[in-house]
């Protein structure tokens, strides 16, 4: 039971902090795009994106698939700039079934960048009670950042009057920036 609650604070407390920045900033570009009253949309969404974090995970531990870091982080870079680009197509918040297995991808590649820390704290041999509180910490803190993000997002809209979609092309552009400017750091 220990090493489930210390593997699974590794996983928050990497996730949350700015140490991690490329799946901090994916979560918050996911956050954003919804409204309190999308819960069913945004609950449907974030449970592709875990689920998807949790097949990139397992994908990456049991070495199937390899990466170097470099490229990991190149390719989070990348998907937070085709986050930020469904985020400029998309004027609505509802889960279809095209943006479900959008967001499973978009998880998996999660799971592939989250795998470099997991790797560097507990190896490369799967242990199951570790793997169970890694992967239970990173749902929470998906869960805790793109939570945030669209309470903050709905209270700055609140106090300055905005509309929502003004506000996520704004937020958007921003993120789409940032992920051009990782991508070109990156290659």
């Amino acid at each position: 039971m220990n090493t489930i609650l210390s593997s699974f604070e590794s996983a928050l407390y990497h996730l949350i902090s700015f140490s991690s920045f490329e799946p901090f900033m994916l979560l918050v570009l996911f956050g954003i795009t919804f409204q309190i009253k999308d819960w069913k949309a945004y609950f449907s969404l974030l449970l592709a994106l875990i689920i998807g974090s949790i097949v990139g995970l397992l994908l990456c531990n049991f070495s199937i698939i390899h990466f170097s870091g470099t490229t990991v982080k190149l390719i989070l870079a990348f998907s937070i700039l085709m986050v930020g680009i469904q985020n400029l197509i998309s004027s609505q918040s509802s889960a279809s079934t095209i943006k479900y297995n959008f967001f499973a991808l978009i998880g998996i590649i999660l799971g592939i960048g989250i795998n470099l820390h997991y790797k560097s704290v507990y190896g490369s041999s799967f242990s199951f009670y570790p793997f169970t509180g890694y992967n239970l910490g990173a749902s929470v803190s998906y869960f805790l950042i793109s939570f945030s993000s669209l309470l903050v997002s709905s209270l700055l809209m609140l106090v300055f009057k905005t509309d929502r979609r003004s506000f996520n092309l704004v937020i958007t552009g921003i993120g789409i920036g940032i992920a051009l400017v990782l991508i070109y750091l990156r290659y």
